[in-house]
């Protein structure tokens, strides 16, 4: 059953969209959200694993998702990637079919982080020039298929950005898929609320060598509010299915005749961690 939006989206600015953002903040966003995506908490597996599987179920099975490459189109420092690449090829060996490759990519290349990411996967590679994902251009190996994916960035996107996003996933690939975590739904709000308490938990942990985290953590706030301003304002982000294919409908150049657009959500992390996932395929892609 869907979740209810609790009220209306906005385009409000968080702390680590800014030019200022500290590094040392960003390194702590980062660790968490790797963390997130590998945590497994129910018989379902962790959201990486999950995220794998809605892959394979959008794009037709193994037999289909095997003649694609996959774009991460906003990597960040890797987000998820390693864990999707590791989980994909394993489901794919264990049909006997070749590895697929991930290609990492975005406007702001963190090439020292994704060197360390190619290193450890012969299959992850990356595009060292900015690659504007609001521009339509073709990334895929020549000779497969490309499927572009958001992993936790499509709601920063304001809706002019968003529709732009949007139509060069269609005009350029054969399918893309939006995965989101935050939501302006009730079991996001109160997994936000969680997320924002576990630092105390997890900073010890991730950087007991650190002074500076540690002080703005247990003695200043620092890091909790900014946990909390950027976890909640993300989640005014969260567009519902109806409202993200309203902004591909009607846009001049854009043919969805041929496109198979589907949507949903499932609980990724108890008690209340949903992941919301919008997808596209291109029909003749799933031959």
């Amino acid at each position: 059953m869907a979740s209810w939006v609790l009220f209306p989206r906005l385009q409000l600015a968080e702390v680590e969209d800014q030019p200022w953002c500290p590094s040392w903040l960003r390194e702590h966003s980062h660790h968490a959200l790797a963390r997130m995506w590998r945590t497994s908490n129910s018989r379902n597996g962790s959201p990486a694993s999950q995220a794998c599987d809605l892959l394979l179920q959008v794009l037709g099975g193994p037999e289909n998702a095997r003649q694609f490459t996959f774009i991460d189109s906003c990597a960040g420092a890797g987000g998820p990637t390693p864990l999707l690449e590791s989980a994909m090829n394993a489901k794919l060996a264990a049909h006997d079919y070749n590895p697929v490759d991930f290609v990492l990519t975005d406007l702001w290349p963190d090439v020292k982080a994704w060197e360390k990411i190619t290193r450890r996967s012969e299959h992850i590679t990356y595009i060292d020039e900015p690659i504007d994902a609001t521009k339509p251009r073709r990334l895929a190996k020549l000779g497969t298929k490309e499927c572009r994916i958001f992993n936790l960035c499509f709601h920063h996107f304001d809706d002019g950005a968003a529709k732009k996003v949007l139509a060069s996933a269609v005009q350029s690939t054969d399918a893309f898929m939006i995965f989101e975590m935050t939501h302006r739904t009730l079991p996001s709000l109160l997994n936000t609320t969680i997320v924002i308490l576990s630092v105390f938990i997890t900073t010890i942990y991730d950087f007991y060598w650190s002074p500076i985290h540690l002080l703005l953590t247990y003695l200043i706030p620092v890091v909790p509010i900014f946990y909390a301003i950027d976890g909640y304002v993300s989640c005014t982000r969260g567009r519902t299915a109806k409202e993200t294919w309203k902004l591909l409908y009607n846009q001049p150049g854009v043919d969805l005749s041929e496109w198979e657009l589907k949507s949903g959500e499932q609980t990724a992390l108890l008690p209340f961690g949903k992941l919301y996932w919008y997808s596209g395929v291109k029909k003749g892609a799933k031959k």
